[in-house]
């Protein structure tokens, strides 16, 4: 497990299995976490930090979606309070890749969130909101006083992943994210990025629009990004699943189409 300290009071824990992350706020002698890892080994060693490294306790976890890969720790940690949206088991029960261990991390939400909800923790308030975008079940979170905001998985690196949605949700979905004007970022999968992501994801979106549909499954990753952002392996996969889901769903069907997604 990477341990990165992004403040004094705020780290940022990122697993082994596919770089599943969660984020710890801590105040005083308890923590917050933001998601919970992938595999019930990386929770584990999240357990192992929060409770021997840094002797907390964890009282509260907020899932931003309740897919499998984001959920290990919430019964590693079993007094802490869950909170998630209230379209949670929607999200879990329409995921479609997913091992057995995956599927035991469940567990129901203790407290549901609608619209928004607002926290204060320690020196930091959280202003929770509904995002729907990957899912429906979808939350950001946007801590000012860190000049954070937390994506969930709206963005997968520097792209978005269309499977479970549909466009025009996520044309919404990134312009909610850029009118909070955070310099930093974290999604569920990896490290700190900077606003440009989303740019970068807006961008991917709407080169997707303009493919050809009979060239669609030879499209290369390289050809929806902007000059000087270079594809990684892990998007490339959510890339393809991308280009099966358009064809199969018949997204961006016309150009007029694409124009009223566009001014949604």
């Amino acid at each position: 497990m990477l341990v990165n300290q992004i403040e004094p009071d705020l780290y940022l824990l990122i697993g082994d299995t596919y770089h599943a992350n969660s984020t710890a706020f801590v105040s005083g002698d308890e923590v917050l976490l933001i998601d919970g890892m992938a595999s019930r080994a990386d929770a584990e060693k999240l357990r192992k930090f929060i409770e021997r490294d840094l002797g907390k306790t964890v009282r509260f976890i907020i899932s931003t979606h309740f897919f499998s890969d984001h959920l290990a720790a919430l019964n590693v940690f079993p007094r802490a309070k869950v909170l998630a949206h209230q379209n949670y088991l929607d999200t879990f029960n329409s995921e479609r890749y997913r091992s057995e261990e995956e599927a035991a991390h469940f567990r129901e939400p203790d407290i549901l969130i609608t619209d928004a909800l607002n926290i204060r923790w320690g020196k930091y308030e959280l202003d929770i909101f509904h995002n729907p975008g990957h899912t429906s079940s979808t939350l950001g979170i946007d801590v000012k006083p860190a000049d954070l905001l937390m994506v969930g998985d709206t963005l997968v690196g520097n792209i978005v992943y269309i499977a479970y949605s549909t466009p025009d949700l996520f044309v919404r979905a990134l312009d909610r994210l850029q009118t909070r004007g955070r310099s930093r970022l974290i999604a569920s999968h990896g490290g700190v990025r900077t606003a440009a992501t989303i740019t970068n994801a807006q961008f991917y979106l709407e080169r997707l629009a303009g493919i050809r549909r009979e060239s669609l499954l030879e499209t290369p990753l390289e050809s929806c990004l902007p000059a000087g952002v270079e594809a990684t392996d892990f998007e490339k996969i959510f890339h393809e699943r991308n280009l099966k889901t358009i064809l199969e769903r018949n997204f961006f069907a016309s150009e007029e189409a694409w124009l009223n997604i566009s001014e949604s």
